[in-house]
């Protein structure tokens, strides 16, 4: 292997090594030591779960034999986002997850090697056993990864110590990257000499197309990982801190994980002093870079929630597609200059959803739209990227099929064995959906107890069993332990303390899409209607699914026939928002139990949104109070009230004076409901009246301004008084 592993050196490509079965260590330690023969100070990363028992024996292993080694805790390998080694060491023994394992495979340069080493790749996973259920679980996404890895070049495959297939790399398929700096750059050379590609060259100088004047302009960049998106920004940010170093000026990055954005704060650093110019680095307890000071220019890190609602003159939001598209058209209307950054094919999820948004934003604003395909840790074509791309299908690209109508229960063994249905299936679930992970893809295969509906291969629907719950299970969840699998009875349960509804059983639907061309023409709908019918036939109590609440998806459910009966009281960090619960009751006694539910969640909303709910948008709040079918006879409002109201309509008292009759009467609407306000009027009520969010937060949500929104609003109590009086 050591001629194998000096041609990787020069022509810039990675080599992966997965071992399995008895002695795995001593097979292991072989290949690394004619690794070393060729590569004599590598950068090596060790990646396991340090807490597990025996695995700091495994890890002092490799130590002992002179390896100087970052360890990496699986749990916390985001944190290594934008880190390059030459030899990533993962032990797959107590844990085989995709989503570590595309991560880690990532941070290799060209020239290195992924070395994989378990035990037996199916058993005694950690992942894998959160997908266990009563004992039983498939083993349809390892088999097909076991077929893949016998089928690229650039892998070593052994098992029970003896080499079972390698298949040596064309050199004539790879295409190193390389310097292109234009003539005439208008961005100095000192920064584009620390390009490591065409791509990011030609990229640094199109990012100018946001300083061009003072309208409001976005630029999008978007590519596949490790063609080094950040970077670029990170670079272009020290020319913008370079031109704007005398005048006070606040910038701001962003990110649904603060690990997202760390390649922009070092390459601009690296950016700046390449220019000369000195800067001072502010640090989090925890050693995070969380703000970067140059003359008067201030470029600093905040969660989205801060950042949104931030001054200043420039935003840049790393992995935008993952904060969902009502935050990011909160920001494009609050900020006069906005960079987007996302990736496209990639394990934290597909962009294509994002890519659809986009064009939408080309139609409303200046726009400049920059993508990168080159590679800069490796060389185009690498055989491992090719690989990882397509065990994980993370660039399943779904084809428009002819439409039959035709509706079917697919069978999933065999669809881990078509890999062109397979490719189509998931990549519709990722298309329609950005927060796809490889993770999804294991669970599809090995998740048991779980039925995927088809219709025509171009809208599909994953239902999982839950409920039927015991009543020592349904006792351990009201004490607090964690339910896996049961999501919808967990919380119903936990939160909402209604035990008996963890004896029905039900299918949650974790997804349901349709290929994004094809959407709105009612097949969602359809498939839907198909899978209420067989719930029935199953004597199931009901249906249910639960999402991140946005305004387009909640329209679906509730066009559908379910019902809200959950809102977390807490932001999903990860996902970007607030989880949603729909249920469409079947059996009587679930019928009885939702009505509770939403009863009870209309009266949350009324009563806590200034508080449990200031951070969701007004639409989203409003379209669930309008969505929620109970009522509840509010006391009449007493002439006092009424004068005061009338005094504001006719511009005798400001708002904040008559604050507490409008409220009265608002929450009589929602409770009683005897006309229907449109859902705009509804959103300023909710935003000014229950969150209590000032007219220009509320104009952000809406796309009006202040004056605007307060004329909404007025127009509104106009209309209430009308019914009421």
């Amino acid at each position: 292997m050591r001629e194998e592993f000096q041609k990787a050196l020069d022509f810039y490509y990675r080599h992966l090594l997965f071992v399995e079965g008895n002695n795995f260590l001593n097979s292991t330690l072989g290949f690394l030591n004619s690794f070393l023969e060729i590569n004599k100070k590598p950068r090596i990363a060790y990646a396991f779960h340090p807490w597990v028992n025996k695995a700091k024996e495994r890890f002092d292993f490799f130590k002992q034999i002179g390896l100087s080694m970052t360890d990496i805790d699986y749990s916390s390998s985001e944190k290594f986002l934008g880190e390059t080694f030459d030899l990533v060491i993962i032990d797959a023994i107590d844990d085989f997850r995709p989503n570590y394992i595309s991560r880690l495979t990532d941070m290799v340069r060209g020239g290195g090697l992924i070395a994989i080493y378990t035990n037996d790749i199916y058993k005694d996973k950690l992942y894998k056993n959160s997908l266990i259920r009563d004992g039983i679980v498939d083993n349809f996404f390892e088999e097909r990864f076991m077929r893949k890895i016998r089928s690229y070049q650039g892998i070593i495959y052994v098992k029970d110590e003896k080499l079972v297939n390698f298949k040596s790399v064309n050199v004539n398929e790879l295409k190193k990257s390389s310097l292109k700096i234009p003539s005439n750059p208008s961005i100095p050379v000192k920064l584009h000499n620390l390009c490591l590609s065409e791509d990011q060259n030609k990229a640094l100088e199109e990012s100018l197309f946001i300083l061009h004047d003072d309208r409001k302009r976005i630029l999008a960049l978007t590519a596949p990982r490790g063609r080094g998106k950040s970077a670029v920004i990170g670079l272009f940010l020290s020319y913008v801190v370079s031109l704007k170093y005398k005048e006070p000026t606040v910038i701001i990055i962003t990110s649904p994980s603060y690990y997202s954005s760390t390649e922009i704060f070092r390459f601009l650093a690296k950016g700046l002093k390449s220019l000369g110019i000195k800067y001072t680095v502010t640090k989090s307890r925890d050693g995070k870079i969380m703000r970067v000071s140059a003359g008067e220019v201030i470029v600093r890190w905040l969660a989205p929630d801060l950042a949104k609602d931030y001054d200043g003159y420039l935003i840049v939001v790393d992995e935008a597609a993952a904060l969902g598209i009502e935050t990011l058209e909160y920001i494009i209307r609050k900020w006069n200059k906005t960079i987007l950054i996302t990736t496209i094919h990639g394990y934290e999820g597909s962009g294509k959803a994002f890519l659809k948004y986009l064009l939408l934003i080309k139609q409303k604003y200046l726009f400049k739209h920059v993508t990168l395909d080159f590679p800069i840790r490796y060389s185009k074509g690498d055989p491992i990227e090719k690989f990882i791309y397509d065990v994980m299908l993370l660039d399943a690209e779904p084809k428009i099929k002819q439409l039959n109508n035709w509706i079917e229960e697919v069978n999933r063994e065999e669809l881990f064995k078509n890999d062109g249905r397979l490719r189509q299936i998931y990549g519709i679930l990722v298309s329609a959906h950005y927060r796809n992970s490889p993770d999804d893809l294991m669970l599809l295969g090995d998740l048991h107890f779980q039925k995927l509906y088809s219709l025509s291969d171009v809208s599909l629907a994953q239902v999982i069993f839950e409920g039927g719950l015991s009543e020592e299970r349904i006792g351990s969840i009201l004490k607090g332990e964690s339910n896996l699998g049961h999501l919808i009875p967990h919380r119903i349960i936990k939160y909402e303390r209604l035990k008996e509804f963890g004896k029905l059983k039900g299918w949650r639907i974790i997804r349901i899409a349709v290929l994004p061309e094809l959407q709105g023409r009612g097949l969602g709908s359809k498939l839907l209607s198909h899978i209420k019918s067989d719930a029935v036939s199953n004597n199931l109590d009901w249906l249910g699914s639960s999402f991140i609440l946005d305004i387009k998806i909640l329209n679906f459910w509730v066009k559908n026939g379910f019902t809200p009966v959950y809102l977390a009281s807490r932001k999903n960090e990860g996902l970007n928002g607030y989880s949603v619960i729909v249920i469409y009751p079947i059996s009587d006694k679930a019928k009885e139990l939702a009505n509770t539910l939403s009863f009870n969640l209309k009266r949350k909303i009324i009563n806590t949104a200034h508080q449990v709910y200031f951070n969701v948008s007004p639409l989203s709040l409003a379209k669930l109070l309008e969505s929620i079918n109970a009522f509840k006879k509010i006391e009449d409002l007493k002439s006092q009230d009424i004068d005061k109201i009338n005094a504001y309509l006719e511009g005798i008292l400001p708002y904040n004076s008559v604050a507490d009759s409008i409220s009265l009467l608002t929450e009589k609407y929602f409770w009683e409901m005897p006309i229907k306000l449109d859902l705009l009027e509804e959103a300023v009520l909710v935003g000014r009246v229950l969150q209590g969010k000032s007219w220009s937060h509320i104009s952000y949500n809406i796309e009006k301004s202040p004056r605007e929104t307060e004329e909404i609003l007025r127009s509104a109590v106009n209309k209430l008084m009308k019914a009421f009086i």
